[in-house]
């Protein structure tokens, strides 16, 4: 029930949203992650909490839009942006913490309002994200909050832009030797597990993972190459 809710919502066509409102989300979720934001995707989670006054002006506002809109860059971009946002002040929330695993319901119980719509993160990742957009990329541009996670942008993901800087994201973690783990002697690639929660979302369109990851390596690989999958390090992605 909730998908067909979530699609009404994104494309319905009696209602759109005001073009000045929803680009000053997009001014003011950039201004406040590039102050927040550090260049290898850390944040300061202690600093906001402190002073979150800017974070809850902009999710109130945000809660306050319509959730119908007439371009689908212009809807990806938004729902990205929100669950960055809503996962930063669920940690926020939570400070001080060690892991998000540490937060009771963080990611599937936890609810905010959207327009007229009571999410969870889990619902934007899943529902409206993965399942309305069907782009594997998604997972290089949420925020998990964790080590282990690619790091956050530390600015807002634009509708002009938004392709290219997905495809920006996934190059950088993809080609990261400290997250893909090359071993020629073995024949292994090692990769980090969500490549096995999210398996479907990398293999629908591909022979395999490693055709996924040959469309951003620098230095393809063979498709034949054994993936393994490490543990998730869920430590906090937080300035040291």
């Amino acid at each position: 029930m909730k998908k067909i809710i979530f699609i009404i919502s994104l494309f319905g066509i009696t209602a759109f949203l005001n073009a000045q409102t929803i680009d000053l989300f997009f001014e003011q979720s950039d201004e406040f992650l590039k102050k927040n934001v550090s260049e290898d995707g850390k944040l300061d989670y202690g600093a906001i909490k402190k002073s979150p006054g800017e974070l809850l002006y902009i999710l109130s506002n945000a809660s306050k839009l319509s959730t119908k809109f007439d371009d689908k860059n212009i809807a990806k971009a938004f729902w990205v942006n929100m669950y960055n946002l809503q996962v930063i002040k669920g940690v926020v929330d939570a400070y001080p913490v060690k892991s998000v695993i540490d937060i009771p319901g963080f990611f599937k119980e936890n609810s905010f309002m959207v327009g007229t719509l009571e999410l969870t993160l889990d619902d934007i990742e899943n529902t409206i994200l993965r399942e309305i957009f069907l782009d594997p990329c998604i997972h290089f541009v949420l925020s998990s909050a964790a080590t282990g996670g690619s790091p956050m942008l530390n600015g807002a993901y634009r509708p002009e832009t938004l392709n290219a800087q997905m495809k920006d994201r996934a190059k950088k973690f993809i080609n990261d030797k400290k997250v893909f783990r090359v071993d020629s002697k073995t024949k292994t690639i090692e990769v980090p597990k969500i490549f096995e929660w999210y398996k479907s979302d990398f293999v629908t369109y591909y022979q395999n993972e490693v055709d996924f990851f040959n469309i951003f390596l620098d230095k393809k690989l063979d498709n034949t190459l054994k993936v393994k999958v490490y543990d998730f390090d869920w430590s906090l992605n937080k300035k040291i």
